[in-house]
């Protein structure tokens, strides 16, 4: 039996969870949009930054973990020193990736501090921004690092920007300067 037109239900798509998609995903944008640098806030046990390739890494962790891949400079600091003291020195950025802190102000703290000395095209990717439950956004988990995502796709018309729909999320936040090449 045919259905009239606008009578459908759309199927809506379920959540997936998938707490590594991002170790998978980002080294694939670093690679396919030809990055020369990447930085990494939150570099927990070196689970991305080690898979990402290109000529010059940057992490910074409270924490740091032996990496032993050339090309690589681990910074053992927060992020605020790291942004008010080195971050200019090693700038442009052509991909951030900010995965410390899960909680509001630091997320708009470290976007609002690194977006300045992202390269034009460049992109910052944050995480934990879009939990799956409410337990998901207790800190330890995803925090509430979604409100400042939310906020920026809102009320910030100036970044190009979308959320990966799956649990915990990635927003990839574009710093776009012109269309086309010319």
């Amino acid at each position: 039996m045919a259905q009239s037109f606008g009578t459908r239900k759309k199927a809506r798509c379920a959540m997936r969870r998938d707490q590594t998609l991002h170790e998978r995903l980002i080294p694939l944008l670093v690679e396919g949009i030809g990055a020369r640098s990447y930085l990494e806030f939150g570099t927990h046990k070196n689970e991305t930054i080690g898979k990402v390739k290109c000529p010059k890494r940057y992490g910074v962790d409270m924490i740091i973990e032996p990496l032993g891949h050339p090309g690589v400079t681990m910074f053992a600091m927060t992020t605020e020193y790291f942004i008010k003291e080195f971050a200019a020195q090693h700038a442009p950025y052509d991909v951030v990736f900010i995965d410390a802190s899960h909680d509001y102000e630091s997320v708009e703290r470290d976007f609002k501090g690194i977006w300045p000395l992202v390269s034009d095209e460049g992109l910052v990717l944050l995480h934990d921004v879009n939990p799956g439950t409410l337990e998901d956004t207790a800190p330890g988990l995803c925090g509430d690092a979604w409100k400042f995502a939310l906020e920026l796709r809102t009320l910030h018309q100036e970044y190009e920007c979308v959320v990966l729909p799956y649990h915990p999320g990635l927003m990839i936040v574009r710093k776009r300067r012109k269309w086309g090449n010319w």
